[in-house]
């Protein structure tokens, strides 16, 4: 007998007057029933499905920002003439929020990242750079962070273009939602050891806007495939160990290495 025939079987089996007592009544009325008109067990006797999922662990709250909480009102604003110049360098910079940012403390910076085996992606879109406060690196800074520390980017600091001539980075700003690499030369071409197999092109500007954690759009590096030079757009970390570069003819899937002392 299934289960709905046995509950109108049971119904009819219960006087009228019955169904209308208390709900404690109700409940004897059903104890006493016959097994054979399916009597209902209470529900704390049904026990839980064994395929039942596990309740999903909390989420790992976010590590603190590699920028020391105060350190930014410590910090003088450039003098006015690099302030001037980077103004020009960069479209809409917000040049009354920049700050020198010594080599000590971009020093401390970047080694709380190798401490916590951060990749560039992680670092350079740290939340201490997703707000209003920017950060300015000077040029013999970022020569000697690069030497103290490996960072796998395509914005190299400096080297030696496709034609043989030297190219350096002038500038690294922090802050206000993006990073901006300039360099001292416009459309080079040049190799960079940590990503071989392919050569590339930067402009004198590569400005990389923060979309969020592990996420760039990027602006003024091409890669040169073949017969085709694909502009980068944007890189995204997928894991602790690949990311994806896309361009705009495609993506590819590429490992991602965390900061490390030298």
């Amino acid at each position: 007998m299934n289960a709905f025939l046995a509950a109108a079987v049971l119904a009819a089996s219960v006087p009228a007057a019955a169904q209308t007592v208390p709900a404690a009544r109700i409940d004897a009325l059903l104890e006493s029933s016959p097994a054979g008109l399916g009597a209902v067990p209470p529900l704390s006797s049904i026990p839980a499905p064994v395929s039942a999922p596990a309740a999903e662990a909390p989420a790992a709250a976010p590590l603190p920002s590699v920028v020391p909480a105060g350190l930014y009102a410590t910090l003088k604003a450039p003098d006015a003439t690099t302030l001037s110049w980077l103004s020009s360098r960069i479209p809409g910079l917000d040049a009354a929020a920049v700050r020198v940012l010594p080599l000590a403390a971009a020093d401390a910076m970047f080694a709380a990242a190798a401490d916590r085996s951060e990749s560039p992606l992680d670092f350079f879109t740290d939340s201490g750079f997703r707000g209003s406060e920017i950060y300015y690196i000077a040029p013999a800074d970022i020569q000697t962070i690069f030497s103290r520390y490996e960072i796998r980017v395509l914005t190299a600091p400096a080297g030696t273009a496709k034609d043989g001539k030297p190219f350096a980075m002038q500038a690294l700003v922090l802050g206000g939602g993006r990073v901006e690499a300039l360099y001292d030369r416009d459309q080079f071409d040049f190799d960079n050891p940590l990503f071989p197999g392919h050569s590339y092109k930067a402009a004198a500007r590569i400005t990389q806007t923060i979309s969020g954690p592990g996420d760039v759009a990027v602006e003024g590096v091409w890669v040169h495939a073949g017969i085709v030079t694909p502009r980068i757009t944007r890189v995204v970390k997928l894991s602790a160990a690949e990311g994806r570069v896309e361009t705009n003819y495609g993506s590819r899937t590429r490992p991602v290495a965390p900061i490390r002392r030298r």
